[in-house]
């Protein structure tokens, strides 16, 4: 039976796009939507917060084969917000890891995307993708946490398989994922040393490096010479930066890439190239025994949530939130424009009027 919270609205507001292009254009505000009914192990979430990734603009823009996007596409990724809504077979999983929810619980998540995105009043989320939003997190350091949260966790505990002692180099540390990157892996142990604007060396510093190296001045290929990283985890995508990793890296030592350069994305010959030299890079590092090469991308894992979620505050530590909008359209407009400079610290967050 599905259980819901009392005196919810028959309507809710999303934020929607039916075709590519500028999001200044083509985004608008759809009114008067039903809201979503749980069926199943879906979870009905109020949204009191969500954020912006690079990915939901660049989508937009076009950046995936039409056929794999619905008609009519909701952003977004991330959610914090209240159960107001619990499907028949929630708290009936056999899924491992999957919590326990009631009504009223503040939760987080990082959506799937075939579930459609967050930039709406109520979403639906498999349980199997949703946690408890820690006590010492509000809404807004919730919601700017499960893409980016994920996304670290995975390259650098599943995929380098990070420990105590490691040192670790990230690229573009002052942003969304790289913020996280410092913190996480200063949280698990390591010795991390950032790469960001000179604007942004104080908050890398803060956030736990060991030291900061302000790329507008020094490349850290010159600085550092001794082939003594563990892991260099590339959150920006910086070609100088693999091309240089043999000096950098240990032998034994991994290279993370995380983006792909923007050309990938909106070109088939690019993206087949891409293909290619991940390839030969794999290929390369195998056939010399030298650093290892991988990239990977990110999807809804609510064990990986709760895992990187427990990291960051064990550590007492919280995500960077930059600037926060409200969840109205005008503002979601200037929140997306301010994305597209590429000059965020941290995360960008919209929070729904009222919780501010």
């Amino acid at each position: 039976m599905t259980t819901y919270a009392p005196n919810l609205p028959r309507a809710m507001k999303a934020v929607q796009y039916t075709k590519v292009g500028n999001p200044a254009d083509v985004l608008a505000l759809a009114e008067n939507l039903p809201l979503p009914v749980p069926t199943g192990f879906d979870i009905l979430i109020k949204m009191n917060a969500t954020s912006i990734n690079p990915v939901d603009w660049k989508a937009m823009k076009g950046a995936f084969p039409r056929y794999l996007m619905p008609k009519i596409k909701t952003p977004g990724l991330d959610i914090a917000g209240v159960v107001v809504g619990l499907g028949p077979k929630v708290g009936k999983s056999n899924k491992p890891g999957v919590q326990k929810f009631a009504i009223g619980d503040r939760v987080m998540a990082l959506q799937h995307l075939s579930y459609g995105g967050t930039w709406q009043n109520y979403s639906l989320v498999d349980e199997s993708y949703v946690i408890k939003t820690p006590t010492e997190w509000d809404d807004s350091a919730a919601a700017a946490f499960p893409a980016v949260g994920v996304t670290v966790y995975k390259g650098l505990v599943v995929n380098a398989g990070i420990k105590s002692g490691d040192k670790v180099l990230v690229n573009g540390a002052s942003g969304g994922t790289g913020s996280i990157a410092v913190q996480m892996a200063t949280a698990l142990g390591a010795s991390v040393v950032g790469i960001c604007s000179k604007a942004n060396v104080d908050l890398v510093k803060n956030l736990g490096a060991v030291d900061v190296v302000d790329y507008t001045t020094i490349k850290v290929y010159e600085k550092y010479t001794n082939k003594d990283f563990d892991i260099i985890l590339d959150t920006v995508g910086t070609p100088q930066l693999y091309a240089n990793s043999v000096n950098l890296l240990k032998p034994s030592g991994r290279f993370i890439q995380i983006v792909v350069p923007d050309e990938a994305l909106f070109s088939i010959v690019s993206a087949l190239y891409l293909v290619a030299q991940v390839v030969g890079r794999m290929l390369y590092s195998f056939l010399t025994r030298g650093p290892s090469y991988s990239t990977y991308s990110t999807s809804a894992d609510g064990e990986q949530l709760a895992a990187a979620t427990h990291i960051m505050v064990r550590a007492n530590a919280r995500p960077t939130v930059d600037r926060e909008y409200l969840f109205e359209f005008d503002k979601v407009l200037e929140a997306v424009a301010y994305s597209q400079t590429g000059r965020a610290k941290g995360k960008i967050v919209m929070v729904a009027p009222g919780h501010q």
